[in-house]
């Protein structure tokens, strides 16, 4: 079980916004993860584990690597939060009815994506018209991606319900 505690620590939020700003850029955690943010920690562990904004769910710290694995919600903020610089994929329309029933991009729906992606790696994965439909994790690098004729690219975490 987790517990709540409705105002996090300085020490946390400080470690929360630490983590963002590894994995995703300088200055990203503060913007990412206000004040108001809400931080239940693990009663096993005492390690935070879940990041809320209001009732929405903004990211889980995965464990054993301590990175974040972001929400839907998480993503979009993400997501203007540094714009085209995001960590994103952007697959052909013909993909993204694929995608919305919860089968991973393979390399033939990938139409581009930001040029440093690493395996591993948060990724956003966007429609053409820029719209978010799900999030998940990189399988192999940006250049990879483009080089590979098949096979999954990202690992899908979480799709949008439609």
């Amino acid at each position: 079980m987790d517990q709540d505690t409705s105002k996090p620590s300085p020490n946390l939020l400080r470690i929360i916004r630490d983590l963002a700003d590894y994995q995703f850029g300088k200055g990203v955690g503060e913007k990412l993860f206000p004040e108001d943010c809400r931080i239940e920690v693990s009663k096993r562990t005492g390690r935070p584990r879940y990041v809320y904004h209001g009732e929405k769910l903004l990211a889980t710290i995965r464990y054993p690597d301590n990175l974040l694995a972001l929400s839907l919600e998480g993503a979009e903020r993400l997501r203007k939060i540094l714009g085209e610089d995001a960590p994103r994929v952007i697959v052909r329309k013909s993909a993204v009815e694929k995608i919305l029933k919860g089968l991973n991009p393979t390399a033939r729906d990938l139409l581009s994506c930001s040029p440093n992606l690493r395996p591993g790696d948060e990724v956003i994965i966007e429609d053409v018209d820029g719209g978010i439909i799900a999030i998940g994790r990189a399988v192999v690098s940006s250049q990879t991606m483009r080089e590979l004729r098949e096979g999954v690219i990202v690992k899908i975490r979480k799709v949008l319900k439609t």
